[in-house]
């Protein structure tokens, strides 16, 4: 006959007990893991829904802003052309602006989620135009960017002296502001020249100062005038190349290639157009790469 002690059924019980319990509690902790995993998951996407949006262009401006104020102000759109402004009292902060600003959107359709080279291309596109265009704001560079393209409009007769393709002393200041502009961002996107902090592996095609006016091709004056627009864009490359000429080294292509900065000049004939000319623009228009 064999004899079982009692305090060991005792003991068996309460080891049994135990076991179950830490099972219990693994079983819980499994589920809060699961749970846990869920929330991150949302909130991650969550984020990803608040900070991008439809087009590449309001993305990246949602990525760079990131001190963003509530203001309530009255807009005035152009829906056809994709225009806003917005009185100049909202966008300082002591609300000391007078004249309002407009600036250009793209179209609110989103890109087709199959071509990411495209939208690629277009949200660094947005990026370097956000970007520079705070560049020229901070150093009062008057001059109407395309936060879109990039696209940089001077009005040539404030950067001229009338009749002449020599920059004038507020000219000189302004060319040398965005040729340092220029120099600290298009090295990332040619070769030639070293570049650092870079974002994106994304290189431009070709940036080109385009002179353009409003003539009258079948006058003297007129043709005289499309040839002053000329000579006024390459006056603005070879300012923009001597404040800088990092600039002149850039190139479109490895080993060679063509030089970053072009020119070129476009005259809109009009019969009713005056002997010299109106809508004197000078735009520098930076193309990416496809």
């Amino acid at each position: 006959m064999r004899f079982r002690h009692r305090r060991a059924d005792e003991l068996e019980e309460g080891e049994s007990y135990y076991v179950s319990m830490t099972d219990l509690m693994v079983g819980v902790l499994f589920i809060f893991i699961i749970m846990l995993a869920y929330f991150a998951l949302h909130f991650q996407a969550t984020t990803t829904e608040l900070t991008s949006a439809k087009d590449a262009q309001t993305t990246a401006l949602l990525r760079t802003a990131t001190a963003l104020q509530s203001k309530t102000v009255m807009l005035e759109v152009d829906y056809k052309n994709r225009v806003v402004c917005v009185p100049g009292q909202a966008l300082t902060e002591d609300g000391s602006g007078a004249d309002k600003r407009c600036f250009a959107y793209s179209a609110t359709e989103p890109v087709d989620p199959a071509d990411e080279k495209q939208q690629k291309i277009a949200a660094t596109q947005a990026r370097f135009s956000a970007g520079f265009s705070g560049d020229l704001q901070s150093k009062q560079v008057e001059a109407t960017v395309s936060l879109s393209d990039g696209s940089t409009a001077f009005d040539a007769d404030k950067l001229f002296t009338p009749g002449t393709a020599n920059l004038s002393p507020v000219g000189q200041t302004m060319i040398a502001q965005t040729a340092k502009a220029l120099a600290a961002r298009l090295p990332c996107f040619a070769y030639g020249a070293p570049a650092n902090n870079c974002e994106s592996d994304q290189k431009m095609s070709g940036v080109i100062i385009v002179a353009t006016a409003n003539i009258n091709a079948f006058t003297a004056e007129g043709r005289a005038a499309q040839a002053l627009s000329l000579e006024r864009s390459v006056a603005l490359h070879r300012a923009l190349t001597t404040a800088q000429p990092v600039l002149g080294q850039l190139r479109n292509a490895p080993n060679g290639g063509e030089p970053l900065l072009r020119v070129a000049s476009i005259g809109n004939s009009r019969d009713n157009a005056p002997a010299s000319g109106t809508d004197k623009m000078l735009v520098i228009q930076f193309n990416m790469a496809q």
